[in-house]
């Protein structure tokens, strides 16, 4: 007969230890635990939840770890959070930003459109005539104006 373990999701283990997905990656390589992996989806044993509720370190990480201020491991786990945190706070204002940025380009993106539909309209409208023969328009008044043009009324 055999015994099935259970194994906890990511999710799981998260909610069980109050903790961010990216604490527990931090965790899970800072006590060297290897997280299971089966199709997508990645789960930890008991025995790996239990190491890493009590946050103890293996032997061989203890020897790695360097402690510059001689500070526990409490006060590493209290920086890493933070770094966490601020990383998350990062993470969220620059999404934030890339937001803004879209949707000034789509404003930008909805006036070029306008533009080339204004320019389209306008070259429909009123032929292409030389410069210099706006100024000779001008001079004589024999032409009619651009609104006897557009409202079809005779020039004076």
């Amino acid at each position: 007969m055999r015994v099935i373990m259970k194994k906890y999701t990511i999710e799981e283990a998260c909610s069980e230890l109050g903790i961010t997905r990216q604490m527990l990656n931090v965790k899970c390589r800072k006590l060297d635990i290897k997280k299971e992996k089966i199709g997508r989806s990645s789960y930890i044993s008991p025995q790996q939840l239990k190491k890493l509720k009590g946050g103890k370190t293996s032997p061989t990480s203890k020897g790695n770890d360097k402690k510059t201020s001689g500070g526990s491991v409490n006060v590493d786990e209290r920086l890493i959070e933070r770094l966490v945190a601020e990383n998350d706070y990062l993470k969220k204002k620059l999404d934030e930003e890339g937001d803004k940025v879209k949707g000034s380009l789509n404003v930008i993106f909805q006036q070029t459109e306008r533009i080339t539909k204004l320019e389209a309209d306008n070259t429909r409208l009123l032929p292409y005539s030389d410069p210099d023969e706006i100024d000779h328009k001008e001079e004589t008044k024999s032409q009619p104006s651009l609104m006897s043009r557009l409202f079809g009324k005779k020039g004076k």
